[in-house]
C-alpha cells in the first residue's frame, strides 16, 4: 500500500509512542490503520504464551479485519518504535475503494500474502 496515503474527511493522524498499545485483542474495532512511519508488532496471547504474529512498517495496513466484518479485534497491536499512523474509519475505507481501484488491488494484494504465510506457518512442506 502507498507508503503516504492522503488523508481524507474523517481520516485522523495518530502518533504512538515505543511501547504503547494501540488496540487490545477483544476490542471494539471502528478504524484501521496505515503506517506512515515506523514500527507496529501485532500479537496474541498472555505472558509466555505471546505470539507476535506480524511486524509491520511503512506503508503497512492492520486493524482491517475488525472494520470489513465488524467484529471485536483479533489481536494485540503495540508499537515497537515510535509510529505515526492513519486512521481510516469504515466509511472512510468505503470511500477509498470506490474512487481508487488500485487501493483495493494493493489492499487484496496484502491480504492474500498474509494468508499465504499462514499457510506456510501451518504446513511448510504442501507435498507432504
Amino acid at each position: 500500500m502507498r507508503a503516504k496515503q492522503r488523508a481524507l474527511p474523517g481520516d485522523s493522524q495518530r502518533t504512538v509512542e515505543a511501547g504503547e498499545v494501540v488496540f487490545r485483542q477483544g476490542e471494539k474495532g471502528i478504524d484501521l490503520f496505515v503506517i506512515q512511519s515506523g514500527v507496529i508488532e501485532i500479537s496474541r496471547g498472555e505472558g509466555s504464551q505471546r505470539k507476535v504474529m506480524a511486524t509491520l512498517r511503512q506503508g503497512d495496513f492492520f486493524g482491517e479485519m475488525s472494520v470489513l466484518e465488524s467484529m471485536p479485534r483479533d489481536a494485540d497491536a503495540t508499537a515497537v518504535t515510535r509510529t505515526e499512523l492513519l486512521s481510516i474509519t469504515q466509511g472512510g475505507l468505503l470511500i477509498r475503494l470506490r474512487r481508487d481501484p488500485t487501493f483495493a488491488v494493493e489492499m487484496l494484494h496484502k491480504l492474500s500474502g498474509r494468508v499465504r504465510a499462514l499457510n506456510q506457518l501451518m504446513d511448510p512442506d504442501p507435498a507432504s
